[in-house]
């Protein structure tokens, strides 16, 4: 395992940030606002023009990859500032702290590599594999426990291969590929993934721990191909399988009911998907959707077209997108108890396309917008806990 310095360079907003500062909304905007106290743009280390921001933790720290001159380079955000952690992006972090991501390396044409990295207390380290491949990387669980897919060879694509590491040491896992995801842990020690099979035969979701691993329950009559979105601690996997969004419980499988007026529904594609509580966020029928206690609520859509949950917090606060019927515009909203609180775009300049991708327990959102020239702008909003 390589130790290289990552260098820590510390940027403060009030510098950054002059050109992005939102403009005060008037007063019967403010007014509805509901629960918003602050949104505003991420500030960007000096020379970048684009960065995303991917997941956060309890204390509010943000982290991502932002993009400039050169290589892409991992950066978290605590408060006002902006920290570049190395080379790479960030996929996840902790609430000791602790980031993980990848690194894209430059090979010899036709090689796909990506050095999967552990960002900690001011050191990049490289995590082992048993070969050099394309890693992917994603969440990481509070004792470190960070799962990976990655293929066999640095000439190939297919996520042949999947493990975990933890203290250091890298943990394969006997699931057979050639196409497989390994994208939610918990803080029990719980993994799950799915594998889907070259021709189609036999597509199946999967549960591991420690060194064994279990190929998941089918859903009666359910067609296609299997996901595993997330799972929280009491052991609730959520994802979907066909058009059927469904959890499993142990050796059950559930499916989730659709809308009404809707033939399919399918569980959000984030590791937020599903809360400590049991609650479920995803989309039935182009609606956003949770689901709770058995039953399906329609979230609605704040722009009047299609819309989507995107993830749940601890509170049971929800957020998603919608967009307008003509597609002309895209943003955020937030749901609680019922009632819908339109987020915006964040004050991101010229955009019009913006998406939450994660919240906490503390009132932070993150998301991001896209502007006219395509470049993505990390944004924070600050919301009021429920009462």
């Amino acid at each position: 395992m390589s130790q290289l310095p990552a260098p820590r360079r510390v940027f403060p907003a009030a510098l950054l940030l002059l050109a992005l500062a939102p403009v005060a909304a008037p007063a019967s905007a403010a007014d509805d606002r509901g629960p918003v106290l602050s949104a505003a743009p991420l500030p960007l280390p000096p020379g970048h023009t684009s960065a995303d921001a991917v997941a956060l933790n309890e204390r509010g720290e943000i982290v991502g990859g932002s993009r400039g001159p050169g290589a892409s380079r991992a950066v978290l955000w605590r408060g006002a500032t902006v920290t570049d952690l190395g080379p790479g992006a960030a996929t996840g972090i902790n609430e000791r702290g602790q980031v993980v991501g990848g690194e894209q390396v430059s090979g010899s044409v036709g090689a796909y590599e990506r050095t999967p990295r552990l960002y900690f207390r001011g050191t990049s380290t490289a995590l082992p594999l048993p070969n050099r491949a394309f890693a992917i990387t994603g969440p990481i669980a509070d004792d470190g426990t960070a799962p990976v897919a990655f293929p066999s060879t640095t000439q190939s694509y297919h996520m042949e291969r999947v493990g975990y590491w933890k203290d250091g040491a890298f943990v394969g896992l006997p699931v057979p590929g050639p196409h497989l995801s390994l994208n939610a842990v918990n803080n029990n020690g719980v993994l799950a993934g799915a594998y889907v099979p070259q021709f189609g035969n036999h597509p199946y979701a999967f549960r591991c721990q420690g060194a064994t691993c279990e190929e998941l329950a089918w859903l009666p009559g359910a067609t296609g191909l299997a996901s595993v979105s997330a799972i929280n601690d009491r052991g609730a996997i959520v994802g979907t399988i066909g058009t059927n969004a469904v959890r499993w419980d142990g050796a059950a499988v559930t499916g989730l009911p659709a809308l009404p007026s809707a033939t399919w529904s399918s569980v959000s594609a984030n590791r937020q998907a599903v809360n400590e509580r049991g609650d479920i966020v995803g989309t039935s029928g182009n609606r956003a959707v949770l689901w709770r206690d058995g039953r399906v609520v329609d979230l609605g859509s704040p722009l009047g077209g299609a819309s989507g949950a995107v993830a749940v917090n601890d509170l049971g606060d929800v957020v998603g997108w919608s967009e307008t019927p003509d597609y002309s515009r895209r943003q955020a909203f937030l749901w609680r108890q019922g009632r819908v609180t339109d987020l915006g775009t964040a004050g991101a300049p010229n955009s019009t396309n913006a998406m939450p991708t994660a919240l906490n327990n503390q009132g932070v959102i993150i998301g991001r917008a896209v502007t006219p020239q395509w470049e993505t702008v990390p944004l924070r909003w600050t919301v009021r806990p429920p009462r």
